[in-house]
């Protein structure tokens, strides 16, 4: 299971669903992953770390096979998106969650410090027109 968070958005996607033609410029389909707003992935993940699987953003079911499935919950228009997984793929989901491996700090870039970076144009820089 691959999260990816930018732009306000959070998007959950089965990597099972790569193949060898798959590399970090593919793009991925919508049909292919969930997407929810950081705030509601937030609320699953506080939810999840507090114990609960009800009445979260997005919601998992136990399959008659045993295999679990995740979708959406988000109050929009169900777009039939259902990532399914086993037991011990989603446990080691979860134990993502709970280790805080998704939290949005870990997807963003630092802001560059002043003390760090000189932002004086170089002579180089100083070349490249506006």
């Amino acid at each position: 299971m691959r999260v990816a968070r930018k732009h306000g958005w959070t998007a959950v996607w089965d990597d099972k669903c790569a193949t060898a033609a798959t590399t970090a410029a593919t793009a991925v389909g919508s049909t292919e992953m969930l997407l929810v707003t950081d705030e509601q992935f937030d609320k699953y993940q506080a939810g999840i770390r507090a114990g609960r699987t009800e009445r979260l953003p997005i919601t998992q079911l136990r399959r008659p096979d045993g295999r679990y499935v995740l979708r959406t919950e988000t109050g929009r228009r169900a777009t039939d998106v259902e990532l399914v997984f086993d037991r011990a793929e989603l446990d080691a989901f979860h134990h993502g969650v709970r280790t805080h491996e998704f939290d949005l700090h870990r997807f963003t870039a630092p802001a560059l410090d002043g003390a760090e970076y000189d932002t004086r144009a170089s002579s180089l820089t100083a070349r490249i027109p506006a």
